[in-house]
Parts: structure tokens; sequence; C-alpha cells
């Protein structure tokens, strides 16, 4: 039985994994003479790529092998199959131009069935005034009111631990836009694995985010922010014989493969002091304005805060996060 559900959860993989190929493969047929040609602007719903955990964030979104929280349903579903108990997360972004990200989910583990997660993240644009055309008015427009711009994703997630070491998750979500324009909704799915290699802290983790059918928006049709991701991380202490209880030092990487961009590439440092305390930093390569990104943490008895930092540049300005878990 484990054999067979191991064969359909790759045959799911290889297929998904196709489907981003042959897509990516359309825009170099349609422009062979331009092969160092960006894949920019091919996609909708980009809220869907908005980091929600501060920790993960922290460590510049490397996140793809974290695990034991409900958190990890927004980078890798896996990620759930080492919960104990219950896990309960919430999340909080400051984006650009007075927009926030609220995010939360709860996740548990239900004996010899599986784990299970519920998780919903909304956009908050404030208040966005319209207008219209007026001519009867001096000022040639008049006030139509707030605008009532809405985006949001609920999904739900379930995960089996097949070995003590591999476990497998998949997210259904529902993802929904209100864009005065024109209201649109779509289901989408999520799908990841974490492997555990138990060897000097090494973990792999892989996970393909919103792969859903494509849309059409008024005459335009588009797709959602499809992306692959491959990760790994190791506690680089042991690797120098100077395991302890007092510190761990793990780094973090993930390739990354999205719809709308060339190849990315994730790095990040986590240090543990008596699992207690926790100092961040990382480094996103290939975007043309984020970069760097620093994190802090704290753990006590199963409460986790997290607060991240990552700087866009300039003209952008900086994003702030914070978050917190607890497992129970």
């Amino acid at each position: 039985m484990k054999k067979l559900i191991f064969l359909i959860t790759y045959i799911l993989i290889a297929l998904i994994v196709t489907s981003i190929q042959a897509q990516t493969g359309d825009v170099i047929e349609k422009f062979p003479d331009a092969p160092k040609l960006k894949k920019v602007a091919q996609a909708g719903y980009t809220f869907l790529k908005i980091g929600v955990d501060a920790r993960a964030t922290g460590f510049g979104e490397a996140g793809v092998t974290l695990e034991g929280d409900a958190s990890t349903v927004f980078f890798n579903p896996a990620g759930i199959t080492s919960i104990k108990g219950y896990s309960i997360f919430t999340g909080y972004t400051t984006w650009f131009a007075d927009i926030q990200k609220t995010a939360i989910a709860a996740g548990f583990e239900l004996n010899k069935i599986g784990h299970f997660a519920i998780s919903a993240a909304m956009m908050d644009y404030n208040s966005v005034e319209g207008t219209a055309i007026d001519i009867t008015n001096p000022l040639g427009y008049r006030d139509t009111g707030n605008l009532g711009i809405q985006e949001y994703v609920v999904g739900l997630t379930y995960g089996r631990r097949f070995t003590d070491r591999f476990g497998v998750a998949l997210t259904a979500k529902y993802c929904a836009q209100d864009l005065i324009a024109k209201k649109s909704n779509i289901f989408a799915i999520d799908v990841g694995t974490l492997y555990d290699i138990r060897w000097k802290g090494l973990k792999i983790g892989m996970s393909i985010q919103h792969f859903a059918p494509n849309m059409k928006y008024v005459e335009e049709t588009f797709q959602l922010p499809l992306t692959f991701q491959i990760g790994a991380q190791a506690d680089l202490l042991s690797f120098i014989n100077m395991e302890s209880n007092m510190h761990r030092l793990n780094f973090h990487f993930a390739a990354c493969n999205p719809i709308d961009y060339s190849e990315r590439f994730h790095f990040g440092l986590e240090y543990w002091f008596k699992d207690i305390v926790s100092l961040r930093g990382g480094y996103k390569s290939n975007y043309d304005e984020e970069g760097i990104s620093l994190g802090i943490g704290v753990r006590y008895t199963g409460i986790n805060f997290n607060y991240s930092f990552a700087d866009f540049g300039p003209f952008l300005g900086s994003v702030n996060r914070f978050s917190a878990n607890i497992n129970f």
C-alpha cells in the first residue's frame, strides 16, 4: 500500500513539473530568438506569493524544509506531518503602500489517519477611494466611495507520514479576488514532500504551489503563480564536530522555478541558542528589488514569536513581518 501511495505521489509531482516545463517551453517557442527572455508578468493572483511566516522570511524564505507547526502549509504542506498534538499559527505582514496581509492556520495529528490543517490568508488594502468622470463638477470628477478591493485564500491540507523520515501532504484551496471590474475565483492545489536523512541535521524538501487551470480576466487569459521549489537544510556545526545542546547553526537553501520569472535561489542561516533564542539572516538572488533579510525569534514552552525585516531597495523600502506559533 505504501509503495502504491509513493508511486501515485511522484506521478502527480511529475505531471505538475512537466506542466511547468511545457508552459515555459511555450514562451521559448514563441520567441526562439530571445533565449534570455525572462518570464515576467505571466501570472495573476500574485498576492499568493507574499510570504507570511516571519521565521522563514527571516532567512530568505528558504523554508521548504521547515516542519512541525501549522505555518509550514504556506511553504511546504508536508511540514505538518511532524506536528505532535495541535499547532496554531498567525502571521501579519506590513506590505507597501499601507497594504497588509494577515494569515492564520491550525493543524493537528489524528492517530492512524494522518495530519490535517486549515489555513487562510487575506490582503487588506485599507480604504481605496474610487472616482468617476463628472463634467458637472468643477473638478471634473466625483467620489464614488471605497472600492472595497478583496483578495483571500482558504485552504484544507491533508498529510501523512509513511515512515518516521518521510512525509507527503496536499493542500486544496479556494482563491478569490474582487478587483471592482470583475470578480473571480478558482480552486488550486499545493503538494509537497519532506525527507529527514537524520545525518548532521540534513533534510530535503520539495513543494509545488498554486497549481490550477488557466483563468480568464475580462479578455486576458492568465495563470496562478505556479512555483516549483526544492530545498535542503543542514546543521553546519555538526560538520565541524561542534554539536552541542547550547548552539545550533542551520543552513537553509531553496531553488525556485516560478512560472512568471526565471530561476531563483534562496539562502539562509538560522542560529539557535539553547533552542530558546534565534538569530536569522538570508539572501534571495535574481530578484529586481528584494535581497537581504534579517530576523529574530524566541521560543518557550511551545510558544514561538518571530520577527523579520526584508529590504526591497530605496524606492520600495522595507517589509516587516510578525508571527506567532503555539504547539500543544
